[in-house]
């Protein structure tokens, strides 16, 4: 039992390694690590890419800014 628990952990400890490998070596991957740890998913190439194929994703609406006027709802027709 206790080497299954051994292979199991080399075998995350390699996943890890490999997942820092290729954020770091990846420029799209970097710049989207970059970009949320910013604060600015929307930033991200990743997300963007995803954004234009899949049109039908999207991100949480920001809050409105103090003072701003929220935008009005549409009129319901009768």
């Amino acid at each position: 039992m206790e080497q299954g628990s051994r292979s199991l952990m080399i075998i995350l400890c390699v996943a890890l390694v490999l997942g820092a490998l290729v954020v770091g070596f990846h420029p799209a991957y970097r710049n989207a690590l970059l970009s949320i740890a910013g604060g600015h998913p929307e930033e991200s190439p990743i997300w963007q890419a995803n954004r234009d194929y899949y049109p039908d994703v999207s991100l949480p609406a920001a809050p409105a800014a103090a003072g701003a006027e929220a935008p009005a709802a549409p009129a319901e027709s009768l």
